[in-house]
Order: C-alpha cells, then sequence, then structure tokens
C-alpha cells in the first residue's frame, strides 16, 4: 500500500542521516477511503492523498525548517496496525528502502515536483535552505 507523510526538509534529512522514521500514521488509500471515492482513478486518488500531506507538510514548517516535502513510501503490510479513513497506523518504524520518492512542495502549496529516492541527497542542502 502506497502511504504518504508531510515532512520539512529537516526532517527528510533527519530521516536520511537515520534511515527510519518511527510515525504513528500515514495518509493512505484504505477501504473507507476508496469506498468513499469511487469516481477517482488510481492516480487521482495518489494525487488527493499527496495533496492532503502538502497542506500539512505547509503548515509544519517554521523558520529552519527547509521546504516542505511529501515523503511516498510503499508501506509494509506487516507494519499496517489499524486503517482509518484517510491513513493508517503503523505498529513499527519505516526504512529508508520503503520510500519510493520526495516531493517538494511549492511555496503556495498548489504544487508538487517529483525527485527520485537518488536526488534527495543532491538537493537536501538547496530544500534546507528555503524559507
Amino acid at each position: 500500500m502506497r502511504g504518504y507523510a508531510a515532512m520539512t526538509a529537516q526532517e527528510v534529512s533527519d530521516f536520511a542521516s537515520s534511515e527510519t522514521l518511527d510515525i504513528s500514521d500515514i495518509y493512505a488509500p484504505t477501504a473507507s477511503f476508496l469506498a468513499a471515492h469511487p469516481d477517482l482513478d488510481e492516480e487521482e486518488i495518489e494525487f488527493t492523498l499527496s495533496m492532503v500531506a502538502a497542506e500539512d507538510a505547509q503548515e509544519m514548517k517554521s523558520a529552519g525548517t527547509g521546504a516542505a516535502c511529501v515523503l511516498a513510501f510503499e508501506i509494509p503490510q506487516s507494519l499496517i496496525s489499524e486503517s482509518h479513513e484517510m491513513s493508517v497506523s503503523l505498529s513499527g518504524a519505516l526504512s529508508w528502502s520503503d520510500l519510493q520518492c520526495l516531493f517538494e512542495v511549492s511555496a503556495d502549496g498548489q504544487e508538487l515536483t517529483w525527485f527520485a529516492t537518488q536526488e534527495i541527497s543532491q538537493n537536501l542542502s538547496t530544500w534546507l535552505k528555503q524559507v
């Protein structure tokens, strides 16, 4: 199951260093979400959930945290402990190997720019400098 986590560039930096992300919940296309949105195709579902995470990331930004980011994970089924309306609870930490990509959230929060996992280290210093 694909999941989307709101983060700041500083949190991405910390995750890149530790390669472990211990969060309790992550946005995901749960059965409840899919039932409530039968008109959305797979791409629209992913876009909707990533934009919800982007809104959260924008709210998390403060001085010194850098750019708002959304991380997309392939969540191991073994980590899913509970399903909610548009998120799942995790019973353990996600690892860097679960990471699929990063989206940089535009300053106005309306656009996401996709980055492959191997591009994160190359762009992190730029994201950390953003206000």
